[in-house]
Protein backbone atom coordinates (compact mmCIF):
# COMPACT_ATOMS: atom_id res chain seq x y z
CA UNK A 1 0.00 0.00 0.00
CA UNK A 2 1.35 3.45 -0.89
CA UNK A 3 1.94 5.80 2.03
CA UNK A 4 4.03 8.74 3.23
CA UNK A 5 6.33 9.18 6.25
CA UNK A 6 4.50 10.21 9.43
CA UNK A 7 5.79 11.69 12.67
CA UNK A 8 3.64 11.36 15.76
CA UNK A 9 3.31 13.60 18.79
CA UNK A 10 1.68 12.24 21.95
CA UNK A 11 -1.01 14.51 23.43
CA UNK A 12 -2.21 14.93 27.04
CA UNK A 13 -5.82 14.52 25.85
CA UNK A 14 -7.46 13.67 22.53
CA UNK A 15 -7.78 16.54 20.04
CA UNK A 16 -10.87 16.74 17.84
CA UNK A 17 -10.47 20.06 16.00
CA UNK A 18 -7.74 22.22 14.42
CA UNK A 19 -7.64 26.01 14.08
CA UNK A 20 -5.41 28.08 11.81
CA UNK A 21 -3.97 31.39 12.91
CA UNK A 22 -0.94 33.46 13.93
CA UNK A 23 1.35 31.43 11.68
CA UNK A 24 0.65 28.22 13.63
CA UNK A 25 -1.94 25.52 14.17
CA UNK A 26 -4.04 25.17 17.30
CA UNK A 27 -5.37 21.84 18.58
CA UNK A 28 -8.66 21.76 20.53
CA UNK A 29 -8.45 19.08 23.22
CA UNK A 30 -11.37 17.17 24.68
CA UNK A 31 -11.05 19.01 28.01
CA UNK A 32 -11.19 22.42 26.32
CA UNK A 33 -7.47 23.13 26.36
CA UNK A 34 -5.84 24.68 23.31
CA UNK A 35 -2.38 23.55 22.18
CA UNK A 36 -0.15 25.44 19.72
CA UNK A 37 1.88 23.55 17.10
CA UNK A 38 4.56 25.53 15.28
CA UNK A 39 6.18 22.70 13.36
CA UNK A 40 9.49 22.11 15.11
CA UNK A 41 8.55 20.61 18.48
CA UNK A 42 5.72 19.01 20.39
CA UNK A 43 2.57 21.16 20.78
CA UNK A 44 2.51 23.42 23.83
CA UNK A 45 -0.49 24.46 25.93
CA UNK A 46 -1.64 28.04 25.31
CA UNK A 47 -5.12 27.94 26.89
CA UNK A 48 -6.30 26.22 30.05
CA UNK A 49 -9.20 23.75 30.34
CA UNK A 50 -12.80 24.87 30.18
CA UNK A 51 -15.66 25.33 27.68
CA UNK A 52 -14.76 24.13 24.18
CA UNK A 53 -13.04 26.68 21.90
CA UNK A 54 -15.09 27.25 18.73
CA UNK A 55 -12.95 29.79 16.88
CA UNK A 56 -9.83 31.93 17.06
CA UNK A 57 -9.25 35.55 16.03
CA UNK A 58 -5.70 36.76 16.73
CA UNK A 59 -5.33 36.15 20.49
CA UNK A 60 -9.06 35.98 21.28
CA UNK A 61 -10.76 32.58 21.59
CA UNK A 62 -14.54 32.24 21.14
CA UNK A 63 -15.90 29.42 23.31
CA UNK A 64 -19.05 27.32 23.06
CA UNK A 65 -20.72 29.08 26.00
CA UNK A 66 -20.49 32.41 24.15
CA UNK A 67 -17.64 33.72 26.30
CA UNK A 68 -14.23 35.02 25.21
CA UNK A 69 -10.86 33.77 26.41
CA UNK A 70 -7.33 34.99 25.79
CA UNK A 71 -4.44 32.89 24.52
CA UNK A 72 -1.77 32.13 27.13
CA UNK A 73 -4.31 32.14 29.96
CA UNK A 74 -3.56 28.71 31.44
CA UNK A 75 -6.03 28.93 34.32
CA UNK A 76 -9.17 26.84 34.39
CA UNK A 77 -12.09 28.56 32.66
CA UNK A 78 -15.58 28.30 34.17
CA UNK A 79 -18.60 27.88 31.92
CA UNK A 80 -20.86 30.91 31.58
CA UNK A 81 -24.19 29.23 32.25
CA UNK A 82 -26.09 32.45 31.56
CA UNK A 83 -24.41 33.06 28.20
CA UNK A 84 -25.86 32.41 24.75
CA UNK A 85 -24.19 29.28 23.36
CA UNK A 86 -22.41 29.07 20.02
CA UNK A 87 -23.70 26.58 17.43
CA UNK A 88 -21.15 27.00 14.61
CA UNK A 89 -18.21 29.23 13.67
CA UNK A 90 -16.32 29.73 10.39
CA UNK A 91 -13.03 31.61 10.09
CA UNK A 92 -12.82 33.98 7.12
CA UNK A 93 -9.99 36.34 6.23
CA UNK A 94 -9.61 38.80 9.10
CA UNK A 95 -12.82 37.80 10.89
CA UNK A 96 -14.86 35.06 12.50
CA UNK A 97 -18.48 34.42 11.46
CA UNK A 98 -20.53 32.57 14.06
CA UNK A 99 -24.12 31.51 14.76
CA UNK A 100 -25.52 31.46 18.28
CA UNK A 101 -28.24 29.21 19.68
CA UNK A 102 -30.85 31.98 19.40
CA UNK A 103 -30.41 32.11 15.60
CA UNK A 104 -28.39 35.33 15.45
CA UNK A 105 -25.50 35.43 12.97
CA UNK A 106 -22.53 37.53 14.07
CA UNK A 107 -19.31 38.79 12.54
CA UNK A 108 -16.38 39.17 14.93
CA UNK A 109 -13.47 41.31 13.69
CA UNK A 110 -10.53 43.14 15.31
CA UNK A 111 -12.47 46.40 15.16
CA UNK A 112 -15.52 44.96 16.93
CA UNK A 113 -18.53 42.68 16.52
CA UNK A 114 -21.82 43.11 14.73
CA UNK A 115 -25.01 41.11 14.31
CA UNK A 116 -25.38 40.38 10.60
CA UNK A 117 -28.89 38.88 10.67
CA UNK A 118 -31.34 37.00 12.86
CA UNK A 119 -33.68 34.03 12.43
CA UNK A 120 -30.92 31.83 10.97
CA UNK A 121 -31.42 28.11 11.27
CA UNK A 122 -28.14 26.82 9.78
CA UNK A 123 -24.81 28.40 8.86
CA UNK A 124 -23.55 26.42 5.82
CA UNK A 125 -20.61 28.47 4.53
CA UNK A 126 -19.04 31.92 4.63
CA UNK A 127 -16.35 33.99 2.95
CA UNK A 128 -15.12 37.57 3.29
CA UNK A 129 -18.21 39.09 1.65
CA UNK A 130 -21.10 36.63 1.82
CA UNK A 131 -22.70 33.91 3.93
CA UNK A 132 -24.73 30.87 2.88
CA UNK A 133 -27.47 30.23 5.43
CA UNK A 134 -30.89 28.64 5.88
CA UNK A 135 -33.55 30.95 7.28
CA UNK A 136 -36.45 28.71 8.11
CA UNK A 137 -36.81 26.39 5.12
CA UNK A 138 -35.20 28.78 2.65
CA UNK A 139 -31.54 28.51 1.66
CA UNK A 140 -29.95 31.75 0.49
CA UNK A 141 -26.83 33.83 -0.02
CA UNK A 142 -26.68 37.03 2.05
CA UNK A 143 -24.23 39.87 2.53
CA UNK A 144 -21.62 39.04 5.12
CA UNK A 145 -21.72 42.52 6.65
CA UNK A 146 -25.39 43.52 6.53
CA UNK A 147 -27.35 40.31 5.87
CA UNK A 148 -28.84 41.70 2.66
CA UNK A 149 -30.48 38.99 0.56
CA UNK A 150 -28.55 38.30 -2.66
CA UNK A 151 -30.05 34.96 -3.80
CA UNK A 152 -32.78 32.64 -2.51
CA UNK A 153 -33.17 29.05 -3.65
CA UNK A 154 -36.72 28.20 -4.85
CA UNK A 155 -38.63 25.60 -2.85
CA UNK A 156 -39.21 22.20 -4.46
CA UNK A 157 -42.21 19.95 -4.01
CA UNK A 158 -45.22 20.06 -1.74
CA UNK A 159 -43.98 17.59 0.90
CA UNK A 160 -40.87 19.47 1.92
CA UNK A 161 -37.19 18.71 1.69
CA UNK A 162 -33.96 18.75 3.67
CA UNK A 163 -30.75 20.50 2.66
CA UNK A 164 -28.07 17.95 3.57
CA UNK A 165 -25.02 19.94 2.39
CA UNK A 166 -24.30 23.32 0.81
CA UNK A 167 -21.27 25.44 -0.07
CA UNK A 168 -20.52 28.73 -1.80
CA UNK A 169 -19.10 28.29 -5.31
CA UNK A 170 -18.04 30.91 -7.91
CA UNK A 171 -20.75 33.50 -7.26
CA UNK A 172 -23.35 30.81 -6.67
CA UNK A 173 -23.89 27.71 -4.60
CA UNK A 174 -23.62 23.93 -4.70
CA UNK A 175 -26.51 22.27 -2.88
CA UNK A 176 -27.42 18.69 -1.92
CA UNK A 177 -31.04 17.99 -1.01
CA UNK A 178 -33.27 15.10 0.03
CA UNK A 179 -37.04 15.16 -0.58
CA UNK A 180 -39.48 14.03 2.11
CA UNK A 181 -42.02 12.31 -0.17
CA UNK A 182 -42.14 8.51 -0.13
CA UNK A 183 -42.69 8.13 -3.87
CA UNK A 184 -42.28 10.14 -7.03
CA UNK A 185 -39.89 12.90 -7.99
CA UNK A 186 -39.84 14.53 -4.57
CA UNK A 187 -38.01 11.67 -2.82
CA UNK A 188 -34.99 11.97 -5.12
CA UNK A 189 -31.59 12.76 -3.62
CA UNK A 190 -30.02 15.40 -5.83
CA UNK A 191 -27.02 17.72 -6.16
CA UNK A 192 -27.73 21.14 -7.68
CA UNK A 193 -25.34 23.74 -9.09
CA UNK A 194 -26.76 27.27 -8.89
CA UNK A 195 -25.23 30.30 -10.58
CA UNK A 196 -26.11 33.97 -10.67
CA UNK A 197 -28.59 33.34 -13.50
CA UNK A 198 -30.30 30.27 -12.03
CA UNK A 199 -29.91 26.50 -12.05
CA UNK A 200 -26.89 25.37 -14.10
CA UNK A 201 -27.20 21.60 -13.67
CA UNK A 202 -28.70 18.92 -11.45
CA UNK A 203 -27.67 15.29 -10.79
CA UNK A 204 -29.64 12.57 -8.99
CA UNK A 205 -27.78 10.32 -6.57
CA UNK A 206 -28.59 7.06 -4.78
CA UNK A 207 -27.30 7.98 -1.29
CA UNK A 208 -27.76 11.04 0.91
CA UNK A 209 -24.94 13.52 0.26
CA UNK A 210 -23.24 14.84 3.41
CA UNK A 211 -20.48 17.08 2.05
CA UNK A 212 -19.58 19.27 -0.93
CA UNK A 213 -16.38 21.13 -1.85
CA UNK A 214 -14.69 22.89 -4.76
CA UNK A 215 -11.11 21.61 -4.89
CA UNK A 216 -7.99 21.58 -7.05
CA UNK A 217 -9.10 18.26 -8.58
CA UNK A 218 -12.66 19.40 -9.28
CA UNK A 219 -15.98 19.69 -7.50
CA UNK A 220 -16.33 16.84 -5.01
CA UNK A 221 -19.18 15.34 -3.03
CA UNK A 222 -19.25 12.56 -0.44
CA UNK A 223 -22.24 10.55 0.74
CA UNK A 224 -23.28 8.57 3.79
CA UNK A 225 -22.02 5.28 2.30
CA UNK A 226 -18.44 6.56 2.02
CA UNK A 227 -18.40 7.27 -1.73
CA UNK A 228 -16.38 10.29 -2.91
CA UNK A 229 -17.67 11.71 -6.22
CA UNK A 230 -16.14 14.05 -8.78
CA UNK A 231 -18.88 16.23 -10.29
CA UNK A 232 -19.08 17.94 -13.67
CA UNK A 233 -21.94 19.48 -15.61
CA UNK A 234 -22.36 16.23 -17.54
CA UNK A 235 -22.13 13.57 -14.85
CA UNK A 236 -20.51 12.32 -11.63
CA UNK A 237 -17.62 9.88 -11.27
CA UNK A 238 -16.74 7.88 -8.16
CA UNK A 239 -13.09 8.43 -7.15
CA UNK A 240 -13.11 6.26 -4.03
CA UNK A 241 -15.45 4.24 -1.90
CA UNK A 242 -14.21 4.43 1.70
CA UNK A 243 -15.20 1.99 4.44
CA UNK A 244 -17.38 4.63 6.12
CA UNK A 245 -18.56 8.22 5.71
CA UNK A 246 -16.04 11.03 5.27
CA UNK A 247 -15.44 13.08 8.44
CA UNK A 248 -12.99 15.69 7.11
CA UNK A 249 -11.51 16.91 3.82
CA UNK A 250 -8.57 19.18 2.93
CA UNK A 251 -7.11 20.33 -0.39
CA UNK A 252 -3.36 19.87 -0.85
CA UNK A 253 -3.22 21.37 -4.36
CA UNK A 254 -3.28 18.62 -6.99
CA UNK A 255 -4.47 16.13 -4.36
CA UNK A 256 -7.32 16.12 -1.86
CA UNK A 257 -7.15 14.25 1.45
CA UNK A 258 -10.27 12.72 2.95
CA UNK A 259 -10.60 11.20 6.43
CA UNK A 260 -12.72 8.06 6.66
CA UNK A 261 -12.77 5.37 9.34
CA UNK A 262 -9.19 5.15 10.72
CA UNK A 263 -7.53 6.32 7.51
CA UNK A 264 -6.61 9.43 5.59
CA UNK A 265 -6.66 8.85 1.81
CA UNK A 266 -5.08 11.16 -0.74
CA UNK A 267 -7.06 11.39 -3.98
CA UNK A 268 -5.91 12.61 -7.37
CA UNK A 269 -8.06 13.21 -10.47
CA UNK A 270 -7.85 9.47 -11.22
CA UNK A 271 -8.40 8.10 -7.74
CA UNK A 272 -6.40 6.89 -4.73
CA UNK A 273 -2.76 8.02 -4.48
CA UNK A 274 -1.65 7.07 -0.95
CA UNK A 275 -2.99 6.27 2.52
CA UNK A 276 -1.93 6.85 6.12
CA UNK A 277 -3.53 5.25 9.17
CA UNK A 278 -4.33 6.87 12.52
CA UNK A 279 -5.11 5.02 15.78
CA UNK A 280 -8.22 7.21 16.10
CA UNK A 281 -10.91 8.04 13.56
CA UNK A 282 -9.62 11.32 12.06
CA UNK A 283 -12.00 14.20 12.66
CA UNK A 284 -9.89 17.19 11.55
CA UNK A 285 -7.18 17.81 8.93
CA UNK A 286 -5.02 20.87 8.28
CA UNK A 287 -2.13 21.73 5.97
CA UNK A 288 0.79 23.47 7.69
CA UNK A 289 3.79 24.38 5.53
CA UNK A 290 4.68 21.09 3.81
CA UNK A 291 2.92 18.88 6.34
CA UNK A 292 -0.55 17.45 6.85
CA UNK A 293 -1.83 17.46 10.43
CA UNK A 294 -4.30 14.78 11.52
CA UNK A 295 -6.20 14.41 14.81
CA UNK A 296 -9.01 12.09 15.82
CA UNK A 297 -10.61 9.99 18.53
CA UNK A 298 -11.41 6.28 18.47
CA UNK A 299 -14.32 6.81 20.87
CA UNK A 300 -12.92 4.35 23.42
CA UNK A 301 -12.09 5.95 26.77
CA UNK A 302 -10.01 2.96 27.84
CA UNK A 303 -7.24 3.49 25.30
CA UNK A 304 -6.18 6.98 26.32
CA UNK A 305 -5.53 10.09 24.19
CA UNK A 306 -4.87 9.67 20.49
CA UNK A 307 -1.76 11.36 19.01
CA UNK A 308 -1.23 14.17 16.55
CA UNK A 309 -0.01 12.79 13.20
CA UNK A 310 2.22 14.96 11.01
CA UNK A 311 2.51 13.65 7.43
CA UNK A 312 5.53 14.77 5.38
CA UNK A 313 4.08 15.90 2.04
CA UNK A 314 7.48 16.53 0.46
CA UNK A 315 8.84 13.03 1.08
CA UNK A 316 8.53 10.31 -1.55
CA UNK A 317 5.55 7.99 -1.54
CA UNK A 318 6.64 4.44 -0.72
CA UNK A 319 5.04 1.03 -0.52
CA UNK A 320 4.43 -0.68 2.82
CA UNK A 321 2.49 -3.63 4.17
CA UNK A 322 -0.88 -2.39 5.53
CA UNK A 323 -0.02 -3.91 8.94
CA UNK A 324 2.87 -1.42 9.27
CA UNK A 325 0.86 1.75 8.62
CA UNK A 326 0.74 2.61 12.33
CA UNK A 327 4.44 2.03 13.04
CA UNK A 328 4.77 5.81 13.56
CA UNK A 329 2.41 5.95 16.55
CA UNK A 330 4.28 7.28 19.62
CA UNK A 331 3.83 5.89 23.13
CA UNK A 332 1.45 7.89 25.32
CA UNK A 333 2.78 10.73 27.42
CA UNK A 334 4.32 9.53 30.66
CA UNK A 335 2.71 11.17 33.62
CA UNK A 336 4.86 12.48 36.46
CA UNK A 337 5.57 9.76 39.01
CA UNK A 338 3.22 11.44 41.49
CA UNK A 339 0.34 11.79 39.03
CA UNK A 340 -1.51 10.06 40.45
CA UNK A 341 0.21 8.25 43.35
CA UNK A 342 -1.24 6.20 46.11
CA UNK A 343 -0.86 7.72 49.57
CA UNK A 344 1.17 5.26 51.63
CA UNK A 345 -0.66 5.88 54.90
CA UNK A 346 -4.13 4.43 55.33
CA UNK A 347 -6.66 7.23 56.04
CA UNK A 348 -8.41 7.30 59.39
CA UNK A 349 -11.51 5.12 59.28
CA UNK A 350 -14.55 5.59 61.45
CA UNK A 351 -15.55 1.99 61.98
CA UNK A 352 -14.34 -1.59 61.75
CA UNK A 353 -16.69 -2.06 58.79
CA UNK A 354 -14.91 0.76 56.94
CA UNK A 355 -11.55 -0.78 57.74
CA UNK A 356 -12.63 -4.07 56.20
CA UNK A 357 -13.78 -2.23 53.08
CA UNK A 358 -10.38 -0.54 52.83
CA UNK A 359 -8.50 -3.86 53.11
CA UNK A 360 -10.91 -5.91 50.93
CA UNK A 361 -10.56 -7.46 47.57
CA UNK A 362 -7.34 -8.73 46.18
CA UNK A 363 -6.16 -7.92 42.65
CA UNK A 364 -8.47 -8.20 39.67
CA UNK A 365 -6.17 -10.65 37.93
CA UNK A 366 -6.08 -12.96 40.96
CA UNK A 367 -9.86 -12.86 41.16
CA UNK A 368 -10.25 -13.73 37.50
CA UNK A 369 -7.80 -16.64 37.89
CA UNK A 370 -9.55 -18.19 40.88
CA UNK A 371 -10.39 -21.88 40.41
CA UNK A 372 -13.61 -23.16 41.90
CA UNK A 373 -13.11 -26.10 44.32
CA UNK A 374 -14.05 -29.52 43.07
CA UNK A 375 -17.19 -30.95 44.62
CA UNK A 376 -18.89 -34.30 44.48
CA UNK A 377 -22.54 -34.70 43.52
CA UNK A 378 -25.18 -37.11 44.71
CA UNK A 379 -28.71 -37.94 43.71
CA UNK A 380 -30.19 -35.11 45.79
CA UNK A 381 -28.10 -32.57 43.95
CA UNK A 382 -29.20 -34.08 40.63
CA UNK A 383 -32.83 -33.74 41.67
CA UNK A 384 -32.27 -30.09 42.61
CA UNK A 385 -30.64 -29.47 39.24
CA UNK A 386 -33.51 -31.20 37.41
CA UNK A 387 -36.01 -29.09 39.34
CA UNK A 388 -34.17 -25.93 38.40
CA UNK A 389 -34.06 -26.91 34.73
CA UNK A 390 -37.74 -27.82 34.60
CA UNK A 391 -38.86 -24.67 36.40
CA UNK A 392 -40.09 -26.51 39.51
CA UNK A 393 -37.53 -24.84 41.76
CA UNK A 394 -38.20 -21.57 43.55
CA UNK A 395 -37.41 -18.68 41.19
CA UNK A 396 -35.24 -15.77 42.35
CA UNK A 397 -34.57 -12.41 40.75
CA UNK A 398 -31.06 -10.96 40.80
CA UNK A 399 -30.75 -7.79 42.86
CA UNK A 400 -29.89 -4.72 40.72
CA UNK A 401 -26.13 -4.16 40.91
CA UNK A 402 -24.57 -0.71 40.56
CA UNK A 403 -21.61 1.38 41.64
CA UNK A 404 -21.63 5.15 42.27
CA UNK A 405 -18.61 7.44 42.68
CA UNK A 406 -20.68 10.55 43.29
CA UNK A 407 -20.59 13.92 41.58
CA UNK A 408 -17.54 15.40 39.88
CA UNK A 409 -15.36 17.10 42.46
CA UNK A 410 -13.32 20.29 42.70
CA UNK A 411 -10.64 20.59 45.39
CA UNK A 412 -7.95 23.07 46.33
CA UNK A 413 -4.26 22.22 46.16
CA UNK A 414 -1.99 22.84 49.11
CA UNK A 415 1.05 25.16 49.20
CA UNK A 416 3.04 22.48 47.35
CA UNK A 417 0.53 22.45 44.46
CA UNK A 418 -0.76 18.97 45.38
CA UNK A 419 -4.06 17.87 46.90
CA UNK A 420 -4.88 14.63 48.73
CA UNK A 421 -8.13 13.21 47.38
CA UNK A 422 -10.04 10.22 48.73
CA UNK A 423 -12.26 8.42 46.22
CA UNK A 424 -14.90 6.09 47.63
CA UNK A 425 -17.20 3.66 45.86
CA UNK A 426 -20.79 3.15 46.94
CA UNK A 427 -21.84 -0.32 45.79
CA UNK A 428 -25.49 -1.36 45.73
CA UNK A 429 -26.84 -4.87 45.25
CA UNK A 430 -23.72 -6.79 46.32
CA UNK A 431 -22.57 -8.57 49.50
CA UNK A 432 -19.79 -7.12 51.66
CA UNK A 433 -17.42 -9.94 50.78
CA UNK A 434 -16.18 -11.17 47.42
CA UNK A 435 -16.53 -7.91 45.47
CA UNK A 436 -13.58 -7.08 43.19
CA UNK A 437 -12.53 -3.47 42.47
CA UNK A 438 -10.38 -2.16 39.60
CA UNK A 439 -9.54 1.56 39.53
CA UNK A 440 -7.92 3.05 36.41
CA UNK A 441 -6.88 6.39 34.97
CA UNK A 442 -8.42 7.82 31.79
CA UNK A 443 -5.71 6.16 29.71
CA UNK A 444 -6.56 2.70 31.10
CA UNK A 445 -3.68 2.36 33.61
CA UNK A 446 -4.78 0.36 36.69
CA UNK A 447 -3.97 2.17 39.96
CA UNK A 448 -5.94 0.42 42.70
CA UNK A 449 -7.94 -2.66 43.69
CA UNK A 450 -9.74 -1.60 46.87
CA UNK A 451 -13.02 0.09 47.70
CA UNK A 452 -11.27 3.33 48.57
CA UNK A 453 -8.50 5.12 46.74
CA UNK A 454 -6.40 7.88 48.33
CA UNK A 455 -4.41 9.91 45.79
CA UNK A 456 -2.02 12.84 45.64
CA UNK A 457 -2.99 14.95 42.62
CA UNK A 458 -1.32 18.05 41.17
CA UNK A 459 -3.25 21.00 39.76
CA UNK A 460 -5.32 20.16 36.71
CA UNK A 461 -8.26 17.97 35.72
CA UNK A 462 -8.05 14.23 36.30
CA UNK A 463 -10.51 11.46 35.40
CA UNK A 464 -10.73 8.06 37.05
CA UNK A 465 -12.89 5.02 36.34
CA UNK A 466 -13.88 2.11 38.53
CA UNK A 467 -15.02 -1.33 37.42
CA UNK A 468 -16.58 -3.55 40.09
CA UNK A 469 -17.23 -7.28 39.78
CA UNK A 470 -20.06 -8.89 41.73
CA UNK A 471 -19.33 -12.35 43.19
CA UNK A 472 -21.85 -13.77 40.69
CA UNK A 473 -19.80 -12.44 37.75
CA UNK A 474 -21.73 -9.26 36.89
CA UNK A 475 -19.86 -6.00 36.27
CA UNK A 476 -20.72 -2.38 37.03
CA UNK A 477 -18.76 0.76 36.14
CA UNK A 478 -18.69 4.46 37.00
CA UNK A 479 -16.32 7.39 36.46
CA UNK A 480 -15.48 10.60 38.27
CA UNK A 481 -13.62 13.78 37.33
CA UNK A 482 -11.53 15.62 39.88
CA UNK A 483 -10.36 19.17 39.27
CA UNK A 484 -7.51 20.43 41.46
CA UNK A 485 -7.30 24.23 41.47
Amino acid sequence: MNTRPVQGWALPATAYALFEGNGARYLVLSDGRLLCYEGDAAPTTVLGPGPRPMGLLNDVVLTEDGARANLHDLSTRVEDVDGVGIVAAIAVEGALVYLDEQGALHRMAPDGERTVMTGVQTLHDANTTTVLVSVGDVLGIHGGLNGESMWLRPDRGSHGERITAATLLDGGALVAREGYAMTGDEDVVEIERWGSEGLLWRHAHAEVVLGLASTSIGVLAHDQSGAVLQLTREDSKELLHASSGVRAMVDLGGEVCIAAWFNVHALGPDGLQWTVEHPGMPSALSVFNSHLLVVGDDGNDWTGPEPLAVVDLEADVFDVDPSELTAWVPPPLQEDDNVPTMVDTTPSLESEEDAQAWQAPSGLLDALNEVAPKTSTDGADDEDLLAALTGDATQTVATPFAVDLGEHREVQAGPDGVAEVLLEATVAGAPKEGVVFAWSTADGREIGTKARLLLRLPKGTHRFELRVRHPDGRWAMDGIQVHVA
